[in-house]
């Protein structure tokens, strides 16, 4: 005869292993009493279940409106992106104020408080600021557009006045073969760029930066 307790686990593996138990012994489901989760009430098996729809409902509701949320968020990008690009196209500049105006309106549709913009490719006409082997190199290491902090990036001295929060731009050459430049954009809020966003935006953003000056600079075969 079994003298010491059964464990949970055996109960667990029993009803398991026998789902026609209960269609036996309705009776215990029906005077089967439960802790509540935040109380010391003690609930029916019913009102239990209840509780769990209701918890699993408000997590779903929360998981959609969260995705609402980010899809409302990237129609505002995608849509200051078309504005900047159709803005770009329809204002000719000569290659000593495309950097510039570029610069200037990608602030303004983003509401940025600062870009910096950096080439490095051979003879390039466009006036921008030199760049150190050292960061040269850590942007030509990058993968994917860098976001995050300042601190997190060397580049991050580039900017003329403090910013929180920056994303940093590897630019290619039109082949995809080269790093000959990065964009640097700027933020005095903490939450515009952080590690886990998404990088999809950033990425066209740079291709649609490096089509623009392509245009301006007939002999491409010297981007290096």
């Amino acid at each position: 005869m079994r003298h010491y307790p059964v464990s949970a686990e055996e109960v667990a593996r029993f009803l398991a292993q026998n789902p026609q138990f209960f269609l036996e012994r309705s009776d215990l489901l029906l005077g089967l009493r439960l802790p509540h989760p935040r109380t010391d009430k003690l609930i029916s098996l019913a009102e239990r279940q209840t509780l769990l729809l209701r918890e699993k409902n408000q997590r779903l509701e929360k998981q959609i409106h969260q995705f609402l949320h980010n899809a409302r968020e990237n129609e505002l990008i995608s849509q200051a992106l078309l504005n900047w690009t159709c803005e770009l196209l329809a204002k000719p500049q000569t290659a000593a104020q495309i950097c510039e105006k570029m610069c200037a309106s990608l602030q303004k549709q983003y509401g940025l408080q600062s870009i910096e913009l950096r080439l490095w490719w051979d003879q390039h006409p466009f006036p921008v600021a030199d760049t150190s082997p050292n960061i040269k190199a850590w942007v030509k290491r990058r993968e994917a557009p860098y976001t995050g902090p300042v601190s997190g990036s060397p580049a991050g001295a580039w900017f003329k006045q403090p910013m929180v929060s920056m994303a940093l731009i590897p630019l290619y050459a039109w082949d995809k073969s080269h790093c000959v430049g990065a964009l640097a954009l700027g933020s005095d809020m903490a939450s515009r760029f952080t590690y886990n966003i998404g990088t999809d935006f950033l990425v066209a953003m740079g291709k649609i930066f490096m089509a623009m000056l392509t245009r301006y600079y007939e002999p491409q075969k010297h981007i290096a």
